[in-house]
C-alpha cells in the first residue's frame, strides 16, 4: 500500500541521514584528536598553521552537523503529519512520470523499493510549483509538462 511505501521512504530518509551524523561526529573525533596531538608535538608557525586548518575543519564538520540535525528533525516533524487533503503540501510524496518526490528537506536522490525518490524542498522551484497541486494537475518538469500521478 502507498502509506506504506511512503513511510519506507521516510525511514530510509532518516536512516542516511543518522548514517551521516555519525561519520560526521567520527569525522569531529578524529580532527579533535588530531588537534590535541597537534598541540604536544608541534611549535612554531608551521604548527599554528596546521592546528588553525584542523580547527576550520572541524567548524565546517560542526556546521554540517547542525545542518543535518535541523533536516532530522524536519523529517521527523513531517512524518508526524498524517492528515491528507488532496492537495499537496510538506510532507507529501509525489508521482510524477517514472519518479517520486516527497516535499520534505532537500537531502537529494535515495532508492526505496527499487524506485527513485527524490527528496525536495517546498522552496526549491519544483517545490514551488507542486504545492497546492492535486492529481492529474500538470507542472513543468526538466523542461516537459508533466501530468501529477498520486499524492500522499
Amino acid at each position: 500500500m502507498m502509506s506504506e511505501f511512503k513511510e519506507r521512504v521516510y525511514q530510509s530518509a532518516i536512516a542516511l541521514l543518522k548514517d551521516k551524523i555519525r561519520l560526521l561526529q567520527e569525522e569531529r573525533k578524529a580532527i579533535s584528536e588530531g588537534i590535541l596531538e597537534d598541540s604536544k608535538s608541534s611549535a612554531g608557525d608551521k604548527y599554528e598553521t596546521g592546528r588553525e586548518m584542523m580547527t576550520q575543519d572541524l567548524n565546517h564538520v560542526e556546521s554540517q552537523l547542525k545542518q543535518i540535525n535541523l533536516d532530522l528533525e524536519e523529517l521527523y516533524r513531517l512524518q508526524s503529519i498524517k492528515d491528507s487533503t488532496g492537495a499537496i503540501r510538506e510532507g507529501c510524496l509525489v508521482k510524477l512520470g517514472t519518479d517520486w518526490f516527497l516535499i520534505s528537506v532537500s537531502i537529494g536522490q535515495l532508492e526505496v523499493d527499487g524506485e527513485k525518490v527524490f527528496l525536495l524542498s517546498k522552496s526549491s522551484p519544483l517545490g514551488q510549483s507542486l504545492l497546492g497541486k492535486q492529481e492529474n494537475d500538470s507542472v513543468q518538469l526538466r523542461g516537459k509538462i508533466v501530468s501529477i500521478g498520486s499524492v500522499f
